[in-house]
């Protein structure tokens, strides 16, 4: 799913995913059932109105909302310096979490209200499972970058030798984006189990000993993932450097969109539609949230080193340098607009192009909640 940044383990050992037969979609599926399965054994029933209603609520009286979220740390920077605290004070609301690299299991057994998750994976998610959402704020750029080792000459997917070894984090995920990105740009089929390349799926911490090691040609990972490795030079990322988000912006649609976002704050359509209020003060906290990283950002990476998976003062360095520019995966504002969503919601046909989509599969919702005045 959707991704934030570093829990500060170190490079694990890969959880490979089984290829699919076919379509990526099919792997897709395999894990959505599973989550409902797991689910549904969890549970000993529908929770009746009186239990759905204590459950909403915290010891103290307030209304929760519960949201499913991987380790974040401007989330922990909000905790520690009481904001947090004072936003539930003042809209007398209090935020449980779950700290997850895989939210949508919380959608899946119909408990959770709010996840953050991709704009490319909102379609899949609806289609598969047949629940309704909807996308209400933004919150990170979609950062996983193509890696290859420095003696390497290639510079984009079209450059990768035919016998390469690709690896990605997900069947689905940000190959999506790069699916549709080498499809537009160089009419290459670029997924896991078929297409023109061979793409095998690894842990994003352990792709870099795997780039190393010549096991992978390209790795598709998350910056902070080959920290020591950027700084050095042993890697670079291709395509000059850039991100999907920027390729896509660039070279896809060639206009001035910053977003494919890897975390949209997503509802489910039923809670967003009774709970405008709560939505809308969820919103207020992540604007707070986003000024704080704007006013302190080398502060914060400093103070949650983990987040970022650095250890040395040279790759805090390296991490603070890199996020101080236009790599810096934050978003300017939480809020959408309409010109931003129309702009967002056209991956969508590019997605209907490379086969990701049916053309009768519809475009999630996206719903435009002002600023307060």
């Amino acid at each position: 799913m959707g991704h934030n940044f570093a829990s500060g383990e170190t490079r694990a050992r890969a959880s490979a995913e089984p290829r699919p037969r076919s379509r990526g979609r099919l792997s897709w599926l395999a894990g959505l059932l599973a989550l409902m399965l797991v689910a549904a054994a969890c549970s000993s029933g529908e929770p009746t109105e009186v239990e759905e209603a204590a459950e909403r609520r915290s010891a103290d009286g307030r209304e929760i909302i519960r949201f499913a979220f991987a380790p974040d740390p401007v989330w922990d920077y909000m905790k520690d310096t009481g904001v947090l605290h004072e936003w539930q004070e003042e809209h007398n609301l209090r935020i449980v979490t779950s700290e997850s690299w895989s939210e949508f299991d919380y959608f899946a057994n119909g408990h959770g209200d709010i996840v953050s998750m991709a704009t490319h994976e909102l379609p899949l998610l609806e289609e598969e499972s047949g629940i309704k959402v909807t996308a209400f704020g933004r919150y990170n750029h979609d950062r996983t970058s193509l890696m290859r080792r420095a003696e390497d000459n290639f510079n984009t997917i079209a450059d990768i030798p035919q016998d390469a070894n690709v690896c990605v984090g997900s069947a689905v995920s940000t190959t999506i984006l790069w699916s549709v990105i080498a499809n537009q740009l160089h009419d290459i089929d670029f997924r896991v189990g078929e297409g023109d390349y061979e793409l095998s799926v690894h842990d994003y911490f352990e792709m870099p000993d795997l780039l190393e090691s010549g096991e992978c040609t390209v790795a598709a990972t998350i910056p902070e993932a080959a920290v020591p490795e950027l700084r050095t030079g042993d890697f670079e990322i291709m395509y000059d450097g850039r991100p999907p988000w920027q390729v896509y912006a660039d070279e896809v649609c060639r206009c001035e969109h910053r977003g494919m976002m890897s975390n949209l704050f997503v509802a489910r359509e039923e809670w967003f539609e009774q709970h405008p209020d709560q939505a809308a003060a969820f919103l207020e906290l992540w604007e707070r949230g986003i000024e704080l990283w704007n006013e302190n950002r080398d502060e914060i990476i400093r103070l949650y080193p983990a987040h970022f998976a650095v250890e040395t003062e040279e790759d805090t360095e390296w991490v603070i340098d890199y996020m101080s520019g236009d790599d810096d995966f934050f978003v300017d504002s939480v809020y959408l607009d309409e010109a931003w969503v129309e702009e967002e919601t056209g991956l969508y046909d590019y997605m209907r192009q490379s086969g990701w989509m049916t053309q009768d599969t519809p475009i999630p919702r996206f719903e435009i909640l002002p600023p307060p005045s």
